[in-house]
């Protein structure tokens, strides 16, 4: 019996052994594959971080130069706000001036045209009277 007790034992740890080298070296093909994976994923990574870092600058010049565009942009918004501050200020003072020198010269136009047609008048009415008188005193 103990022969027995004995071949099941050897038996037993055969199979343990047995079981336990398949598991070893399926751990070892699973780290082999693992370190495969990530020696894979470390170059991708320089790959990816070198390429990164590319974008970033090209990124960061890019930015410079919205920042430098918007600037520009807001000193020629400036300028073109301040053209129209003084052409506003100068047609303000034009228009005051001319009208104010308008309203003048027009006055004085009115008031000659006024003379004038009045003028005329007296006259064309004299000049009138004296060809009626003429007019009457041929006729006597």
């Amino acid at each position: 019996m103990i022969e027995i007790i004995l071949g099941i034992g050897v038996a037993t740890f055969i199979v343990y052994t047995v079981f336990n080298v398949t598991y070893i070296l399926s751990v070892k093909r699973t780290t082999d594959s693992m370190a495969a994976f990530f020696k894979s994923i470390e170059e991708n990574l320089k790959a990816s971080l070198f390429e990164l870092r590319g974008t970033l600058e090209n990124l960061k010049k890019i930015t410079g130069d919205v920042g430098a565009v918007t600037e520009e942009v807001k000193q020629i918004s400036d300028a073109v706000a301040s053209v129209e501050r003084n052409l506003r200020g100068m047609y303000d003072y034009v228009k005051e001036g001319l009208g104010s020198a308008a309203g003048a010269k027009i006055a004085g136009v009115k008031a000659g045209i006024t003379t004038g047609v009045a003028t005329l008048v007296k006259k064309m009415r004299k000049g009138r009277r004296k060809d009626h008188e003429r007019g009457t005193e041929r006729e006597k």
